[in-house]
């Protein structure tokens, strides 16, 4: 391939995976922001975020406990459960998570369960109201990915990211949606992907379960808008996460190196930036979530640093 041609791959590709999961610094400092207790638009309510062990999760997590919610962080808390390129959270990530958001003095539980475990997710949310009483925010998050062309691609490669960050997702709904609707109150906020806009190559499955997000939440807007619930969700670029950061996503960019990664990101990018942070997206949610956005619903936000100039969908 000529250095014209792989700067093009580099600049189509470049809208990099986002989905899920960040560096224990980043969350860390986050963590580490003082914010009075019991202040901000989220007094009071109780939210629930899956993929909560690190990255986009805990840094909404964070971001939600400094507007004034108390916090269920949900994380299959198993580095080993799917096979992937890099780890998946443990259960000290997660662990850790419920101590940032306490030290931001809200409440917050860690709870271990897998998104593609309906029954579990259920008991989960029926969990959730019985220790704070309520359920106001719910955050489908999780999410995964791998890279290979589909032709080429195992049928249980395929299998694992849909049923993670698809099925995944309307799992976490469906567990849900019954006590925010008994409330008559509520928001749902969806992790999908700038890769749910377009088209790139060895992500088949990942941007085929992402548009699909996007899909439940319009879809699942229209059912519970008339119950006063309101489904809305975010769609990040490449994001500093242990699921982007790591020597599968550098080849599938035509790179070596996160800097590699980082230049073609900055060259797709509209904004001086390449990979944005958790908390980048975190705050995105937590205005989704808030009173603010009383009327968004049923649509996505795009979080790209203005690579969503670049396509219609």
């Amino acid at each position: 391939m000529t250095d014209e041609g792989r700067v093009s791959r580099r600049s189509l590709l470049a809208g990099a995976a986002a989905g899920v999961a960040a560096t224990a610094a980043t969350a860390g400092a986050a963590a580490a922001e003082p914010e009075a207790a019991g202040t901000g638009d989220l007094h009071g309510q109780v939210a629930l975020v899956t993929g909560a062990a690190r990255g986009i999760g805990r840094a909404t997590c964070l971001a939600l406990a400094r507007a004034g919610a108390d916090v269920v962080a949900v994380d299959i808390a198993a580095p080993k459960a799917i096979r992937l390129d890099y780890p998946l959270g443990s259960a000290a990530e997660l662990e850790e998570t419920v101590r940032a958001v306490r030290g931001l003095g809200r409440r917050a539980t860690a709870v271990k369960a897998d998104v593609r475990d309906a029954d579990r997710l259920r008991e989960v949310a029926r969990q959730a109201v019985r220790e704070f009483g309520r359920l106001d925010i719910v955050v489908p998050n999780a999410g995964i990915t791998t890279y290979a062309p589909l032709a080429d691609m195992s049928p249980q490669q395929f299998a694992d990211v849909i049923d993670v960050n698809l099925t995944g997702v309307a799992n976490t709904m469906r567990a849900t949606i019954p006590h925010l609707v008994a409330r008559k109150a509520g928001a749902i906020i969806v992790v999908t992907s700038s890769e749910a806009r377009h088209g790139a190559p060895l992500l088949a499955h990942y941007q085929a379960a992402k548009w699909g997000a996007i899909g439940l939440v319009k879809a699942v807007a229209t059912e519970v808008g008339p119950a006063g619930v309101r489904v809305s969700g975010v769609a990040p670029t490449g994001v500093r996460t242990p699921m982007v950061l790591n020597e599968a996503t550098y080849r599938w960019a035509g790179g070596t190196g996160p800097e590699d990664l980082e230049k073609a990101l900055r060259g797709y990018n509209t904004q001086p930036v390449g990979l944005i942070e958790p908390a980048d997206v975190a705050e995105a949610i937590a205005f989704l979530a808030s009173p603010k956005a009383r009327y968004v619903s049923g649509t996505v936000l795009d979080v790209t640093a203005g690579a969503s100039t670049r396509w219609n969908a």
